[in-house]
């Protein structure tokens, strides 16, 4: 697949010898299944040291403000540096993601040993490698599956929840018999066999791309990629609502301060919080898995709306139903599926509002300012937990999400001959649309 799609019309047969059934990205369900596994092992790591936060706090004695700031700015600094995905569009896909992993497990290590400095400089190490994750691979599934974003993207997504939702009663366990070291040291298992994986299964993309595609990519520079963004309100409107929705996201805030509140608000033990914390990741896999097959047909921008609404209502009640374990398991899984939900549908709806660019430069900077800037969120959010507690912190998470959808909402798509913006993709089967407007809320 070339890097870019020019979308004027019904898709045309590639001129290649490609069986046409790849045309669509069917032919490349084994390749979504290793970024889909790639993407699980990150969140393995992530979600484990969630689990981990609050007794890591508890040990060391310090607060949540610190933790934020170390997460944020370990957050600001990986999700900036995803802008590079621009710049490496002829580095291999399988040493990139491969590499990422294997310098994940040694973060793991060496954040398992010492006092809070070493354990923030390694959790900052394990956010500076794990950057091509999200640019590179989205990018991967957004060529080869022009016509089916928001699908494979949400499969995407909702791998990321398999690897969170198998690892928090684990090291929920791990830190209940022998302590939180323990519990971070485990996560460098999966980190490297996840690397030996990828490195092995794992097919170049390069090989994939046209002459044309590459001249193509050449001839659009890095400044016509930004350029791009900023002339299309739906691209724009994407990026700036993903920086806003930061403030609920899963794998962001939700995943590091939801088993905080967990334990240190609520006092539950480490077993609870990990059983609750699985049911809310198990809503996580259906959500966006759903979301998708769902946008891809009835509208992207639509869905997405509503996610977002229905989000900040299951994120406030989160803190609004007390220590009752069925009520907060019941909300758990409600929060897991819309609040999964919402990071692959608006990558999709991004991608859909541009074209003739190279999506994984334009995923770099997407990234690097809805996942960079956005991780400001977290250094907010822990002051604002030793300030106000728990409860006013997840009324903002749900804040974040309703002034999102109003973003999504200004950010309509306009005409198809607008310069930069996409020949519409967002019909109910997934393919271009001739009409001259989209009259989709």
């Amino acid at each position: 697949m070339p890097p870019f799609e020019v979308m004027r019309g019904p898709a045309e047969p590639p001129a290649t010898d490609t069986p046409a059934e790849a045309a669509d990205g069917r032919g490349d369900l084994g390749q979504l299944a290793v970024v889909t596994f790639s993407h699980a092992i990150q969140h393995v790591y992530v979600a484990g040291l969630a689990v981990a936060y609050p007794f890591v706090i508890a040990s060391l004695h310090v607060s949540y403000s610190a933790l934020g700031i170390v997460l944020g700015v370990a957050g600001v600094v990986g999700g900036l540096l995803q802008a590079l995905a621009g710049f490496v569009n002829r580095a291999s896909s399988r040493m990139l993601l491969s590499v990422q992993n294997f310098g994940m497990a040694a973060a793991s290590l060496l954040g398992a040993v010492g006092g809070f400095a070493l354990f923030g400089a390694a959790r900052s190490i394990g956010s500076v490698v794990s950057w091509p994750q999200h640019p590179v691979g989205g990018a991967v599934l957004t060529r080869r599956f022009p016509t089916r974003r928001a699908y494979a993207l949400s499969w995407h997504v909702a791998g990321g929840s398999i690897g969170t939702a198998v690892i928090p009663l684990v090291v929920s366990a791990l830190i209940a018999a022998s302590g939180w070291r323990v519990g971070v040291a485990f996560l460098a298992v999966p980190m490297a066999i996840g690397g030996v994986l990828v490195a092995w299964k794992l097919r170049d993309e390069g090989g994939d791309r046209t002459d044309v595609a590459a001249e193509d990519a050449a001839r659009l520079g890095h400044l016509d990629v930004v350029r791009s963004i900023m002339r299309s309100r739906e691209a724009l409107g994407a990026a700036v609502a993903g920086t806003i929705a930061a403030g609920g996201r899963g794998l962001g805030t939700l995943a590091v301060f939801v088993p905080a509140y967990l334990k240190s608000g609520l006092h539950l033990q480490a077993l609870t919080v990990g059983g609750l914390f699985t049911a809310l990741v198990v809503g996580s896999i259906v959500g966006p898995v759903l979301a998708g097959h769902v946008a891809d047909r009835l509208g992207r921008r639509r869905v997405l709306l509503v996610v977002y609404m229905v989000g900040a209502g299951t994120i406030a009640a989160f803190v609004m139903v007390g220590r009752d374990l069925f009520a907060l398991g019941a909300v758990g899984v409600l929060v897991g599926i819309f609040a999964y939900a919402e990071s692959p549908l608006l990558q999709a709806v991004f991608a859909d509002g541009l074209r003739e660019v190279d999506h994984q430069g334009a995923f770099g900077y997407y990234f690097a300012l809805s996942y960079g800037i956005g991780s400001l969120w977290t250094i907010a959010l822990g002051v604002l937990i030793d300030t106000a507690g728990f409860r006013w912190a997840f009324y903002v998470m749900a804040m974040s999400f309703a002034a999102a959808a109003l973003v999504v909402w200004w950010a309509r798509p306009e005409r198809i001959g607008t310069p930069g913006l996409l020949a519409r993709g967002d019909s109910a089967d997934g393919h271009a649309e001739d009409a001259t407007h989209d009259t989709r809320t």
